[in-house]
């Protein structure tokens, strides 16, 4: 006779599911063999009509567990292993067979010792996911960035997944402890056990399974794309050979001849971090970094243009990110309220647009935070320019992609 080996539709605590799915396959010519880790396993044979009943592990003090063993079997239940790491399985061949507990009241006994350990795995669960969600939530509540900026930025959307993963096996853990603890009552109140029939109660068990492979997988695939270089690299803006949205700061000043300042740091030996392209693939975005810092020949002035790029996997993120960046990037106007004039500015190509010019015009500075669909940018630009003048090239910088510059 031929072995089947058989996906588990029933969550591993619906006793009645447990019962009803196996009489089931029965009925289908599959006797129950054993329980393994991820399939029940049976043999095939002449379709039966049995009856099967789940007890309780731990029912029982050992000694008294053999005497009931030897009382069941005289009376047509034989023991034929375990199901899940909570239920001893019995089965009675003859379906007339005399029910396995008679007195309901007595089999709610049976019920005490599994009650109490599923309450205390409960808890600890609750507490557990509490203590995850704290440690998922502090990083974000401490950090100087806003919460989406943080989540685009620094929050690994795997450790997210896993943690919503994890909560609907408790949710659901919960629901099929709640059942246990109505079942007792209702057997304390002297009604028999219902036999319904099975639903595929086991399924979010076996979605959460699925999808925590998936999400170990991506995040191997993720951490193995980023050390290889795949998802991110950096390269000096004048060595660029690969398409970028790059607004260069001579297109702003136009008539000075402007010389490149490169990072000059005692005993430093490396790429020119001054004017810089670094590029990062996560989750959430795909995010450009361009810094650019030049002197002008005639006069020493410092000019310089700094930029953050999002190019948003979800756009709706897209106007909170540019709060955030706001927040973050203008955080002095609490203390000096008059430190920045800031203008909320309407033009063609833009959601979302505003300038915030440094008061003191000595400083020469301004910074612009715009949004158009699931686009942000940021630039920080020191020098004579009004970037109110060039919001036409700096939209096309914005909405850019590989072939449009």
């Amino acid at each position: 006779m031929s072995m089947v080996r058989k996906v588990v539709p029933v969550d591993y605590l619906d006793m009645d599911g447990i019962e009803c799915w196996l009489e089931d396959q029965s009925r289908q010519g599959l006797a129950f063999v054993k329980f393994g880790s991820w399939f029940a396993h049976f043999r095939r044979g002449e379709p039966r009509e049995v009856r099967y009943h789940a007890e309780p592990m731990g029912a029982l003090p050992a000694s008294m567990a053999k005497e009931q063993a030897h009382y069941s079997a005289q009376h047509g239940w034989l023991s034929v292993g375990q199901f899940g790491p909570d239920f001893k399985l019995y089965c009675a061949l003859d379906p007339e067979a005399e029910d396995f507990h008679t007195d309901p009241v007595t089999q709610s006994y049976a019920l005490d010792n599994l009650s109490k350990k599923l309450l205390r795995n409960g808890i600890i669960s609750c507490v557990a996911m509490v203590l995850m969600a704290m440690l998922l939530a502090c990083p974000a509540l401490t950090s100087n960035f806003g919460p989406v900026w943080h989540l685009v930025e620094f929050s690994s959307p795997y450790l997210i997944a896993l943690f919503l993963l994890n909560l609907a096996v408790v949710v659901n853990f919960l629901w099929r402890v709640r059942g246990i603890f109505r079942l007792r009552r209702r057997l304390q109140d002297g009604l028999p056990a219902s036999h319904r029939g099975w639903r595929h109660t086991g399924l979010v068990r076996q979605s959460v399974s699925l999808l925590t492979v998936l999400a170990a997988l991506c995040s191997i695939g993720s951490t193995i794309c980023y050390f290889s270089g795949g998802s991110r690299w950096g390269c000096e803006l004048a060595a660029l050979d690969r398409p970028a949205p790059v607004l260069l700061l001579q297109e702003l000043e136009g008539a000075p001849a402007l010389i490149p300042d490169p990072f000059d740091y005692p005993g430093y030996e490396g790429p020119d971090r001054h004017n810089y392209v670094d590029y990062n693939r996560k989750l959430l975005a795909r995010h450009y970094e361009v810094d650019q810092n030049y002197t002008a020949a005639e006069t020493d002035e410092r000019y310089s243009l700094d930029m953050d790029w999002y190019d948003l996997a979800l756009p709706f993120l897209a106007s909170p990110l540019l709060d955030d960046m706001f927040d973050y990037h203008t955080f002095d106007l609490k203390y000096v309220p008059d430190l920045y004039q800031v203008e909320e500015l309407s033009a063609p190509g833009f959601d979302r647009l505003i300038l915030a010019r440094h008061s003191d015009p000595t400083y020469r500075s301004q910074m612009l935070f715009a949004s158009a669909g699931n686009r942000v940018i940021y630039l920080r630009y020191t020098g004579d320019e009004d970037l109110r003048q060039h919001l036409d090239l700096i939209a096309r910088v914005l909405t850019w992609d590989s072939g449009s510059l």
